[in-house]
């Protein structure tokens, strides 16, 4: 049968989208905020790269700005912007530091060095791209120096690079691992939340649909799983009461014709051809035995008297020591193998020993001459009650059909009516157990009650 998948990773595959789409929201914002403040983050920007250069001049022995050597995050400036251009300009005397920019000395001519002490400012140079810079007015030693820097206006490439600055620095590594935290806590809670819909569903498992004893606790599942909950008991309190009717009407019915079959009894010694009173008597033991069945399944199946401890290997030497003589009779053999210690059940023992018979005297009329008819009980890990034979083996089709009623593995035509095994499935119900009937290697089958242990 296909089943859909998992509920826990469809709502955690859920939860990653949405997270995502924050993430992707919450950058998007991010960064479109920033776009709006893009001339301020570039002055910013440019106003830093002015300070370093400030703090990278000096003034040697003979007077004359240099670069301090030592000054490592103006060389990690010059590094990361290829396209910087700076001016060191000592307004007192017109002269420029070494490695300065000629170039942007001309752009800014020397009135505006000379008089401004502060100011931002794009130039537009000839076959170039446009310089965005800054200029300051910076002491060194003691006298005024102006310091300007300037680089090129790369719209885009800047943008992405701010861009991917931000992600890469500020955002993702704050948000992934926010994201992979609640994904954790959001497993953990689904798992709590889904706990008790498996703890009801192992318990729908074991229960039983023919009977109104046992049905699902509402209140212990998710809100979103209550109502199929109801559902379910709904369908199981109207299967157990087709079933409750189906048990009063056959047991109604049984008992209604014993007393026609007693009749029918009476009047055939009263026959003067004993020949056709033979026939007809063996058809009516037949049926007898029919209508004794239906009612010993009927009394299993409405019984109401509590189940008491028992040793389940003493009940089987019983069965098995009354079922002897009929083994022998037909030529075969019947073994039993049980713990020496008790096997303890709590259980109706008339019942439990009336599915054993039932059980037995099918594998004896099924078994050939020769061959050993087992019977098996067995306390580790569940409590079982087997027995083994050596005939045809199980018929074609589900093995679950054999105990249903009037499903008979005997030849069509054999005077069985297929009621033994029902009953045998009858008394697993009544003990909260199970049947099972499986093929065995080398030919036979073998049919098996499954008990619970007894509490304590």
């Amino acid at each position: 049968m296909k089943t859909r998948g998992s509920l826990l990773r469809a709502i955690l595959r859920a939860l990653v989208v949405a997270n995502l789409i924050a993430l992707f929201g919450i950058s998007a914002g991010f960064i479109v905020s920033g776009l709006a403040d893009r001339d301020n983050q570039v002055d910013e920007g440019l106003e830093e790269l002015a300070s370093d250069l400030a703090d990278a001049v000096r003034v040697d022995a003979a007077g004359t700005l240099v670069l301090d050597p030592n000054e490592d995050d103006w060389a990690e400036r010059l590094a990361e912007t290829p396209d910087l251009r700076f001016l060191v300009y000592d307004p007192a005397t017109g002269n420029m530091m070494a490695g300065s920019s000629a170039d942007l000395r001309a752009a800014l001519g020397e009135t505006w060095l000379r008089d401004w002490r502060e100011s931002r400012f794009t130039l537009a140079l000839q076959g170039q791209d446009n310089l965005h810079g800054m200029l300051l007015t910076v002491p060194v030693g003691d006298r005024p120096v102006r310091v300007a820097v300037a680089r090129s206006d790369h719209y885009w490439r800047d943008l992405v690079s701010w861009a991917t600055g931000e992600l890469g620095g500020e955002i993702l590594p704050a948000a992934v691992p926010a994201l992979l935290v609640s994904m954790i806590f959001a497993w953990i809670a689904i798992r709590r939340a889904m706990a008790p819909v498996a703890e009801a569903t192992a318990r729908l498992a074991r229960l039983d649909p023919t009977r109104n004893s046992g049905r699902l606790d509402a209140g212990t599942v998710p809100g979103e799983v209550a109502p199929l909950v109801v559902a379910v008991n709904d369908a199981f309190d109207r299967v157990a009461e087709a079933f409750e009717h189906e048990r009063r009407f056959v047991a109604d019915a049984a008992h209604e014709l014993k007393t026609p079959i007693a009749v029918l009894r009476a009047r055939l010694d009263g026959l003067e051809d004993r020949a056709v009173a033979a026939r007809l008597g063996t058809d009516v033991d037949r049926l007898g035995r029919i209508v004794e069945r239906l009612l010993t399944s009927a009394r299993i199946e409405q019984a109401q008297a509590p189940l008491v401890p028992l040793d389940l290997a003493a009940l089987a030497r019983d069965v098995v020591a009354e079922a002897a003589p009929l083994a022998l009779s037909r030529g075969c053999e019947i073994e039993l193998r049980a713990p020496d210690e008790a096997v303890a059940v709590a259980g109706d023992a008339g019942a439990l020993a009336e599915a054993l018979r039932n059980l037995v005297a099918n594998a004896l009329r099924l078994t050939a001459a020769g061959t050993i008819v087992e019977v098996v009980v067995g306390g580790d890990p569940d409590i079982t009650l087997e027995v083994r034979d050596r005939g045809p083996g199980l018929p074609a089709g589900p093995a679950g059909q054999l105990f249903a009623p009037f499903v008979s593995t005997a030849p069509s035509g054999s005077g069985h009516a297929g009621l033994g095994l029902a009953i045998v499935a009858a008394v697993a119900r009544r003990h909260g157990g199970r049947a099972e009937a499986v093929n065995r290697e080398g030919g036979g089958a073998c049919f098996r009650l499954i008990l619970p242990r007894a509490p304590g």
